[in-house]
């Protein structure tokens, strides 16, 4: 069987030299972003990631879960969410549950698990659980998470269990990097082509968003996409547009109208919270008429960056 050679790292690891990480062979990273409600080191991720997709590896994320209640799950998944939304990532968003100090039962902490994924599923990203193999058979009801692809940690000489990452060693070596790191073998490739968004012909519509690369400014960007640099600061919400990030995900195109013979039509690009029902009150459309235009399967199933016509 191929394997593809990955690692997961957080702020232990301190810095790191990506371009070396790469030539050792290391095809995929999951960054450490978030914890709970809140962390401290979010700022690594926020460093880290971009850096990692210039290097040409596939990088995905994970939260470190505290939750035992499916009100705190979401919770922590819309902070989740609101902290990788900017990146360009292409490989899977996962949920790290390893463990249960407030002692929820099994459905309970399944439950609120299944909100998680639910979650990160609808912002349009590929959603995973990462856990122990013991805590997976022991705590959680597995038959109710099949749905989602599955990163095992056991160090040992055999997986033991059907998985499709494994993470087999935590205490491995890898260049660029200065201390022990996780290593992991995926059995099947994550590259998510939906969520890898890549700058396209300017005149082509269907194009909404770009990944900032090295010596990009909104300048070369807005002329690039016939837009102007004002118009790329509001759709962002950039406070200085002198400073853009490597690996920054930057709408290029926002709400437009489209004149035609039987009137206008309005685009609306999804933002975080955002509801077919909520575009309904904004635009004066109907659900109905929203499901047709975009030929929605699921009225209550959008994506974050996914463009509707709302008119």
């Amino acid at each position: 069987m191929t394997t593809i050679k990955g690692i997961d790292v957080s702020h232990w690891q301190g810095v790191i030299i990506w371009d070396k990480v790469a030539k050792d062979g290391v095809k995929f990273v999951f960054i450490k972003a978030t914890e709970g409600t809140s962390y401290s080191k979010l700022s690594y991720f926020k460093d880290n990631a971009p850096k990692a997709l210039v290097a040409g590896l596939k990088v995905g994320a994970y939260h470190y879960a505290k939750f035992a209640t499916v009100a705190e799950a979401k919770a922590e998944a819309a902070y989740f969410l609101g902290s990788i939304r900017s990146f360009g990532l292409n490989y899977p968003a996962v949920l790290d549950l390893e463990e249960n100090k407030k002692g929820a039962n099994k459905k309970i902490l399944t439950d609120a698990a299944l909100a998680f994924l639910e979650a990160i599923e609808d912002a349009g990203h590929t959603a995973m659980l990462y856990t122990f193999k013991s805590f997976l058979e022991k705590q959680l009801d597995e038959s109710r998470l099949k749905k989602y692809p599955l990163w095992i940690a056991r160090y040992n000489s055999t997986l033991g269990r059907s998985a499709d990452i494994w993470q087999h060693s935590e205490a491995g070596k890898v260049n660029g990097i200065s201390t022990k790191v996780d290593l992991n073998l995926a059995y099947r490739d994550f590259t998510n082509t939906e969520n890898i968004v890549k700058p396209s012909n300017p005149s082509d519509n269907t194009s909404t968003s770009y990944i900032v690369k090295k010596n990009d400014t909104l300048s070369l960007i807005a002329k690039k996409y016939n837009t102007t640099v004002k118009s790329l600061v509001s759709l962002n919400g950039i406070k200085n547009p002198d400073i853009i990030n490597i690996g920054m995900k930057l709408k290029v195109t926002g709400s437009t109208t489209t004149s035609t013979t039987n009137g206008t039509k309005k685009y609306h690009i999804v933002k975080g919270g955002d509801t077919v029902s909520a575009l309904v009150k904004k635009y004066g459309s109907s659900a109905s008429q929203i499901k047709t235009w975009n030929s929605l399967k699921n009225i209550d199933k959008i994506y974050v960056g996914q463009k509707l016509r709302v008119k």
